[in-house]
């Protein structure tokens, strides 16, 4: 009996490594086919609105014209926000060797007389605080910043790793999460605005004339058909889509405004962390306040609305020290 239990135990191991394999290898391959699929995903809806929904539902030209420009400028920012997910550094730790990191901090703590001292690099910490402040990922075999995480998929750390996202054929880490949760909160929007506004014209209560002045053809049945299926599509997607990217996009700011990452939340809600902190799931990053926490991600914005309005320059609390005017240069 325990010997076919083992054999048992060993099956299912081995089915479960396997899945994770093929999984993390489709992902690896398959990046350009989930970014194709979403790409061709927002098209489609954006052309179906445009082409289709804006006219049934609109009174008047000028009423279509509105529509299709509020729409217009959501698949703007969406996009926008989108490529600079696909294109942005996450946060790659650099490979350094454990030996150079003790080398440059014994160097730079002979140097602390010197007034031209030059400013540590965040991503290696003080000797004294190395305890704190660093770890060593043993696939890297690099040190790494405390936040950083281990991607199996990129096969690289990730400093403020949140998670790794087909669909983005990249990680979503300290640089592109600003990018990341604008791209949540447009599409969420976009998804919300088609879904409602689509419902009148999917359920039928369009003319098949109007269908028909619409996709400019004849008024046959089997020509009238792609309007109204395309429309009822949209519909659907959009409104699926919506339901499971607003707990997505709720989720994501939360994380943002406690100052956490999907990982490190779970590594704070463990019963030893929880006992510490009385019971409350905390982050020991946060920075007191969820405006200072917002502020980190998206930088200095007087109106949080602000913040979702595109833009390229990264915020300062993800620049290094070196790239930061001193106090005396920003004074002149």
């Amino acid at each position: 009996m325990p010997a076919c239990s083992n054999g048992c135990f060993q099956y299912v191991f081995y089915v479960a490594y396997a899945s994770t394999r093929c999984g993390i290898l489709m992902m690896r391959r398959g990046g350009f086919l989930f970014v194709s699929m979403a790409s061709a995903l927002i098209s489609f809806c954006a052309t179906v609105f445009i082409r289709y929904v804006s006219p049934a539902i609109a009174s008047t030209p000028h009423g279509a014209h509105a529509y299709r420009g509020a729409c217009a400028v959501m698949v703007v920012n969406i996009m926008y926000n989108y490529i600079l997910c696909l294109i942005t550094n996450p946060g790659v730790v650099p490979i350094r060797r454990l030996e150079d990191v003790m080398e440059f901090n014994h160097d730079e703590s002979d140097d602390d007389a010197d007034e031209n001292v030059v400013t540590i690099d965040p991503l290696i910490p003080p000797l004294s605080d190395k305890q704190k402040w660093t770890s060593f990922c043993r696939t890297c075999k690099i040190t790494r910043p405390d936040r950083a995480h281990h991607c199996s998929i990129c096969n690289a750390c990730v400093d403020q790793m949140d998670h790794h996202c087909p669909w983005l054929n990249n990680c979503v880490g300290a640089n592109n999460t600003r990018y990341f949760s604008r791209f949540l909160v447009w599409i969420t929007i976009a998804c919300w605005y088609c879904s409602v506004l689509s419902f009148s014209p999917a359920v039928g209560r369009v003319s098949k004339m109007e269908l028909s002045e619409m996709a400019h053809v004849l008024s046959t049945n089997m020509l009238l058909l792609g309007p109204q299926a395309s429309m009822y599509a949209l519909f659907l997607i959009t409104t699926s889509s919506g339901i499971l990217l607003a707990f997505l996009t709720t989720w994501h700011l939360y994380l943002i405004v406690t100052a956490q990452t999907s990982i490190e939340y779970q590594i704070n809600r463990s019963k030893a962390a929880m006992r510490k902190n009385g019971g409350r799931v905390v982050s020991p990053y946060d920075r007191g306040s969820a405006h200072a926490n917002w502020e980190h991600v998206f930088g200095p914005c007087r109106y949080k609305l602000w913040s979702f309005l595109p833009s390229l320059p990264r915020p300062l609390a993800v620049l290094s020290p070196r790239s930061r005017p001193k106090p005396e240069e920003s004074m002149v």
